[in-house]
């Protein structure tokens, strides 16, 4: 193209240009009208068994369960016996979990007393009888979040029989052992339950997990939004086990909401009781609420086009101010614009949820018919391009990074706690589903659904 041409095309551009910004552009605007219907609330969930290493579990009963299982200042009434008697656990509780029942196995010694003999001779020198012990019970968890056992008197092994020797020969007392052992089996069997009952607290190690659920989540630093949990139950299913642990799956349900802004300030609320189910589904579900108001949204495009320019043949555009509402499940862009081109431009576009790049964004952004109208066809190739683009920009919220930290995040959350230095939590999946987007008239609304597997070791009791 020679010389002549170019500065002649040129000269054409210019004027239809000059034609566009001599009059001001003013469109009928879109009515605000025709919306989505809301997004009903959905529960999430965060499920995940808690593992107890058998060790673990002996050791804090040891800890707990007193030596002297039976002493005779406990016994009161009918429960004295003629001899008075102690039942003295000897060596450490032994624990294994087999067919769904918890075994517990100790050496026990029984003291008896005479009380014929003068007060110096009544103390034993030696045991009555020696014996290993194995008591079998169930395992269940109570809506207080306590372990239960219900331990039962099992089968017994002599360590040292209880004989008399009598004319230089042994007399078994075999029998008389076993009915004081059968009468005081049930305060035995008390002791060990009592035990458990006061130490395995799982309330002690969940609720540290529950204040923290509650913690803001910070997903985009530059927009300042929020992702705020809201835990309302917690369910457990029924408690397994094998030869080295014991296991009790957990699901947390809860809502969220995500807000723009500063750092919200919430109260956490106070751990509830425990639902007990069959079973629970070891599948954790976030389902992110999204609330964005078109206030906030206008916020950001004011930070984000503040003074912004498009260049183009013959001069420039300045976007002088630009806001979004609701029209026709559409969001309508609404830009008053400076330059060689002069007045109020409506763009209408959709809002769309990429989940291969985690990002927000106004899909399929066109001028609005009303606005197109008033624009001559020469210039719509000119404008629409550029203009376009940079309100596309604008109205892009990337959420990628921030969405994928959300399992570190929580992670961190969880080993802030006070029992953080005791436990494990691992989220070794963490998967995007299909999500639904409605345009309501104060905001857009967004639901995505996040698929993972959570599991929690606790280290130590």
């Amino acid at each position: 193209m020679n010389t002549l041409r170019k500065i002649g095309l040129y000269n054409c551009m210019a004027s239809l240009l000059f034609v566009v910004g001599c009059g001001k552009i003013k469109p009928q605007p879109p009515k605000a009208e025709g919306f989505d219907p809301l997004i009903p609330a959905e529960r999430s969930y965060v499920a995940g068994p808690i593992t107890f290493q058998l060790e673990d579990l002996e050791r804090k009963i040891n800890e707990a369960l007193d030596p002297v299982l039976i002493s005779q200042d406990s016994l009161h009434g009918k429960q004295r016996p003629v001899f008075p008697l102690r039942v003295v656990r000897t060596g450490s509780v032994q624990i294994r979990y087999v067919n769904n029942q918890v075994n517990f196995s100790a050496p026990i010694e029984v003291w008896l007393t005479n009380p014929l003999q003068p007060n110096k001779a009544r103390q034993p020198k030696r045991p009555f009888c020696a014996l290993d012990v194995n008591f079998n019970s169930t395992l269940t968890v109570t809506p207080e979040w306590r372990l239960i056992t219900k331990a039962k008197f099992g089968e017994y092994k002599w360590i040292s029989r209880p004989n008399i020797r009598l004319l230089g020969k042994d007399i078994s007392l075999a029998g008389l052992a076993d009915n004081v052992l059968k009468s005081q089996q049930g305060r035995i069997e008390t002791a060990i339950d009592s035990a458990v009952y006061r130490e395995l607290r799982l309330d002690r190690m969940v609720k540290p997990i529950w204040h923290d659920l509650q913690k803001p989540l910070q997903l985009n630093g530059e927009f300042g939004l929020w992702l705020l949990p809201k835990p309302i139950s917690i369910a457990a299913g029924t408690i397994q086990g094998d030869s080295l642990s014991i296991t009790i799956p957990l699901r947390i349900a809860f809502e969220t909401q995500t807000k723009l802004g500063p750092k919200p300030i919430v109260t956490p609320t106070q751990l509830p009781p425990l639902q007990k189910e069959k079973e629970v589904a070891q599948k954790s579900v976030l389902r992110v609420m999204s609330f964005i108001p078109y206030t906030d949204i206008n916020r950001v495009l004011a930070k984000t086009l503040e003074k912004k320019k498009i260049s183009l043949v013959g001069g420039i555009i300045k976007i002088k101010e630009a806001s979004v509402y609701g029209s026709q499940r559409a969001i309508v862009v609404k830009t008053e614009v400076g330059g060689i081109v002069r007045g109020t431009l409506f763009f209408r576009g959709r809002p769309f949820y990429d989940t291969t790049s985690n990002t927000l964004r106004i899909e399929q952004l066109d001028f609005d018919v009303a606005t197109q109208e008033k624009l001559l066809d020469s210039a719509d190739w000119l404008l629409h391009d550029h203009l376009r683009d940079s309100l596309q920009a604008a109205l892009t919220i990337p959420l990628r990074e921030q969405i994928e930290q959300i399992p570190k995040k929580i992670n961190v959350a969880f080993e802030r706690a006070k029992v953080g230095h005791k436990t494990d939590l691992a989220l070794p999946e963490f998967r995007f589903m299909p999500q639904r987007i409605a345009v309501r008239p104060d905001g857009i609304q967004v639901l995505i659904k996040v698929e993972s597997k959570v599991s929690v070791r606790v280290q130590h009791l």
